[in-house]
């Protein structure tokens, strides 16, 4: 990534199998050739997803010089990130955790209240995130079923984020793809694949460094971000990066 973009907060995937990449400088697409162009204005990208219909979702803090109020709030872009709408039916709060899956979209605040609904105008509180909140994966098919991984291990939900139970004391980034294919990279670059909805993990390979973001944009194709700004790109479930 350029010096410019700063750190890494999160990777989403577009239409034709296009990916974004938000940084503390901006929102970028990766170019076919792995050339990262900035898209939009030059905001501070804190939490970023996308929806099966190609809407972009983000959220942060308006870049130097914008007259945005701070923070931005929920926002949505239907043109790859160029220009984009604040969504009111949430309060205007710094969403550093933004997921969809199985036909809801999910929104965690800065006091941890967890928002939900089957779409963006119809988003409301549904329940609180669990305590220690690192990052959170959504069932590809249930709605419904989420797995949160916090400070304290990976908790999951069945009732859109009312309840949580401990399942596991897994840590790391995730990424659920398929009912049968949640990855997870750990704090040490380690990326792991679970079948049964984070119970039990199978190493598959390794990023090669402590991770900043990961995305799956399908069972094999993967895209993880470090901390240095690095895009790693797998086509074969996390076996191999390059």
């Amino acid at each position: 990534m350029p010096a410019e973009a700063g750190h890494v907060h999160g990777i989403a995937s577009t239409g034709a199998g296009g990916v974004v990449i938000g940084t503390h400088g901006g929102l970028y697409a990766l170019a076919r050739d792995g050339v990262p162009e900035r898209v939009g204005d030059p905001a501070d990208v804190m939490g970023l997803a996308a929806l099966p219909s190609d809407v972009l979702l983000s959220s942060g803090h308006p870049g130097s010089g914008s007259d945005e109020p701070d923070p931005l709030g929920l926002r949505r872009s239907g043109d790859g990130g160029a220009s984009w709408t604040r969504i009111d039916a949430v309060p205007r709060d710094d969403y550093h955790v933004i997921e969809a899956g199985g036909g809801r979209v999910y929104a965690v605040g800065s006091d941890g209240a967890l928002y939900a609904g089957a779409t963006l105008t119809t988003m409301a509180k549904a329940g609180t995130a669990p305590a220690g909140l690192i990052d959170v994966a959504v069932h590809p098919v249930r709605g419904g079923m989420m797995i949160a991984a916090t400070e304290s291990g990976l908790q999951r939900s069945d009732d859109s984020g009312s309840t949580w139970t401990l399942v596991g004391d897994a840590l790391g980034l995730l990424s659920w793809v398929r009912p049968d294919a949640l990855y997870m990279v750990d704090a040490r670059g380690g990326l792991s694949v679970s079948s049964d909805g984070g119970q039990s993990w199978t190493l598959r390979g390794t990023i090669g460094a402590p991770p900043a973001a990961l995305l799956a944009s399908s069972a094999v194709d993967l895209v993880a971000a470090d901390h240095e700004g690095r895009i790693r790109l797998s086509a074969d479930g996390g076996r191999t990066w390059s």
